[in-house]
Order: structure tokens, then C-alpha cells, then sequence
């Protein structure tokens, strides 16, 4: 494919020309720290903990002042193993309405989520906590439509977890928790940006062009394929390192190596996955399948020869997924919408239990998917490029 490099800088020059690219690049970062500052600045609620009456009364209070209440509180507790003496401690510390209140505010981290639901904290040790809330799996078998061996695969997972050193991991917690809106902004804004790729030089007549090109017509259709996939890979590295940077600022870097399970909403997926682990196995899923959406935008761009309408598609599938249309449509609908990137980079991640052939679990399968999405969607697209060429449409 003698020239594809010269093409391809030329393909990547002029998507990166157009002045959508810019203002979708600013309008991610503007809804990325505005989201923190509108999330910080919002009404959280606060726990106010009377230990003589063994009453909590619940109070509203800006989000930043609790979450900066759990920060200085778990600092202190950094690099301490969750052992029984240290359990001890932390169900002492409910005689004192200070220090009650403050770890009645530490309901997002799972050790504190437990004490906190404890109608009688007498008894309490660290491996009752670990035997009920990290090394056992259960679900509802009305909710969640597993098989014997998908049961026995997660329990298998949850009983080889060990046990937890405490650390502040507000961050990536919040960057756990965000990351559907990350995979809304990201997908959205490259599909928007390569929904015209084909569609337009279709309507302006200037495809001619690139078919008469010296390069050589499949030179030049791959090259542009690549430069449209990479670059939706390339958009998506960029905003997701605005978003890790934007987190960090607002609430810290701590808590990287954290296991997933000291987060609350993190003890349902038990897999030997750090907090920051997880994040970055979020990011790497997030380009893979907006790599695979673009592709889906460009092939329809192809064929139908309308940017709208395959801008359309991905809108479409985004609000869809939102209202949470597929679920309880049966395990087969569910599985298979679950793979979209809408839904797979989201906290529903924590609670897909389904197993692929091969024994993978979502996360692992979701690569080989995106790929072949990515590659079907490329030679199918190919395949109307040929066609073009015969018929000259």
C-alpha cells in the first residue's frame, strides 16, 4: 500500500481542519470540570451522629464539606490494615458523637457502610465483616438471570480477595462513579465529529478525487478509515486525560492502589482490581468501543450517503440506553445491549455478572468484541467503497 502514509497525514489533516474537532475538544473540557465544580458545589447530605441516644439525624450540606470531612478522616487512617484490632478501634469510636458523625459521613467506603448498618455494633471483627461483604457473592436469582457455573465462577473470584488497607480514594471513586458521563461526552462528540467523512465528500462531489487518486483507490479508503478510527482513539486519550487530571485537582490523587472493594458500590464485582486499576480499565474499554461507534458512524455514512442519519444512531442508542429501555427484556437482550459502550463504561459494569464463551467475564470479552466490531464495520464499509467504484453510483 505504497503512499498510505502521505494519505494519511493528508486524512488526519483535514479532520483535524475542520472547526468542529476544536470546539468539541473545548466542550468536553468545559463539561468535564464543570461537572466537578457543579458536583462539589451541590447538596450532599450530612450525618450528624449523637452518640448518648445512638441517633443519626441526617442534614443538607454542601458535597465539598463532606467529602472534605471523609478526606482528612481516612488520611488519618492511611496504610492501616482492616484487621480485627483495628475494627476495634473504629466501632470504639461510635462513643464519641464526633467521632460518630464523622464515620457516619464515610457511608461511600464499604468498612463504614457495614459498621454503619449495624443495628448492634457488639461483636463486630474485621472477618465478619470480610465473610459478608467481600468473600461471599450473591445475587438475586429474580434480578440477575445467572447460571450455576456463572455463580460458582464469581463466588470463586470473591473468596480469593484479600483483605484491605485503608487509604482516601475519594478521587477515583468519583472517577468510577463519573465515567458514564465521560463515555457520553467522549462517543458523542467523535461521532459528530466523523459523521461527515464520507457522507459529505459523497454530497460535494469531491470523492472523485480520491478515486482518481495516483496513490491507488484501496490505499487511499484505508487510509482514511485509519484516520477516522484513530482519531476518535486519539480524542478519546485526550479528554479522558483531562478528566484524570480534572479528579485528581478536585479531590487528590490518593488511593490508587486501593482494592475496588473498599469502595462501597465496588464489593458487588469482586475482581482483584485496585480503584485506579479499575479506572484505567474503564479508560482502555472507552477508546476500544468508541472506536467501534465511529466505526459504526462512518460505515452508515458510507452507505447511506447522510451525515444526520448516522449521527442519528449513536444519539439514539445513547438515549436508549439511558432510560434503561433493555432492561428486564430477558437475559439475551440484556447481554448483548450490555456490551454497548454506553453501558459497559458505567457503574453497570459492577453489577454484569454474565460469562461469555470462552469463560471471560464482560470486561475481558468486551476487547475481542470492540475489535471485530471495528474490523466487520471497516471491510463492510470497504465493501461499499468497491461498489461505489463499479456502479459510480
Amino acid at each position: 500500500m505504497k503512499g498510505f502514509g502521505t494519505l494519511y497525514v493528508f486524512e488526519m489533516k483535514k479532520i483535524l481542519g475542520q472547526r468542529l474537532v476544536w470546539v468539541s475538544l473545548l466542550l468536553g473540557v468545559v463539561l468535564i470540570f464543570g461537572w466537578n465544580l457543579l458536583t462539589l458545589h451541590s447538596t450532599g447530605y450530612y450525618y450528624d451522629y449523637d452518640a448518648q441516644e445512638n441517633n443519626v439525624e441526617r442534614l443538607p450540606r454542601p458535597y465539598g464539606e463532606v467529602e472534605e470531612i471523609r478526606r482528612d478522616y481516612m488520611r488519618g487512617l492511611s496504610g492501616q490494615v482492616l484487621d480485627d484490632p483495628l475494627m476495634e478501634q473504629l466501632t470504639a469510636g461510635y462513643r464519641d458523637s464526633d467521632t460518630g458523625t464523622r464515620q457516619w459521613n464515610l457511608n461511600s467506603y464499604s468498612p463504614f457502610r457495614y459498621l454503619n448498618t449495624m443495628l448492634s455494633r457488639v461483636g463486630v471483627t474485621a472477618q465478619g465483616f470480610y465473610r459478608s461483604e467481600v468473600w461471599s457473592f450473591w445475587v438475586n436469582p429474580e434480578e440477575n438471570l445467572l447460571t450455576q457455573e456463572e455463580i460458582a465462577y464469581w463466588q470463586g473470584q470473591a473468596s480469593g480477595l484479600g483483605t484491605f488497607t485503608l487509604d482516601y480514594a475519594g478521587g477515583w471513586q468519583a472517577m468510577a462513579q463519573d465515567c458514564g458521563l465521560l463515555c457520553q461526552v467522549v462517543v458523542l462528540l467523535s461521532a459528530a465529529c466523523l459523521c461527515r467523512l464520507y457522507a459529505e465528500e459523497h454530497r460535494t462531489r469531491t470523492d472523485q478525487l480520491v478515486l482518481t487518486s495516483a496513490r491507488g483507490k484501496t490505499t487511499a479508503f484505508w487510509a482514511r478509515w485509519c484516520a477516522g478510527v484513530s482519531f476518535a482513539a486519539g480524542l478519546t486519550l485526550a479528554l479522558s486525560g483531562v478528566y484524570l487530571l480534572a479528579y485528581c485537582l478536585f479531590y487528590g490523587p490518593d488511593g490508587f492502589s486501593t482494592a475496588l472493594q473498599l469502595w462501597s458500590e465496588g464489593t458487588a464485582l469482586p475482581l482483584h482490581l485496585s480503584m485506579g486499576g479499575y479506572v484505567l480499565v474503564m479508560v482502555a474499554l472507552l477508546v476500544l468501543g468508541c472506536m467501534a461507534m465511529v466505526s459504526l458512524v462512518m460505515l452508515l455514512s458510507e452507505l447511506l450517503r447522510w451525515a444526520v442519519v448516522a449521527l442519528v444512531v449513536p444519539f439514539l442508542l445513547a438515549g436508549v440506553t439511558a432510560l434503561g429501555l433493555f432492561q428486564g427484556q430477558g437475559r439475551l437482550v440484556e447481554q448483548i445491549s450490555s456490551y454497548l459502550p454506553f453501558l459497559r463504561v458505567s457503574t453497570h459494569t459492577l453489577t454484569d455478572y454474565y460469562l461469555a464463551p470462552f469463560h471471560l467475564n464482560a470486561i475481558q470479552f468486551s476487547v475481542p468484541v470492540y475489535g471485530l466490531v471495528v474490523l466487520v464495520c471497516g471491510g463492510l464499509c470497504w465493501l461499499c467503497y468497491r461498489r461505489y467504484q463499479v456502479t459510480g453510483r
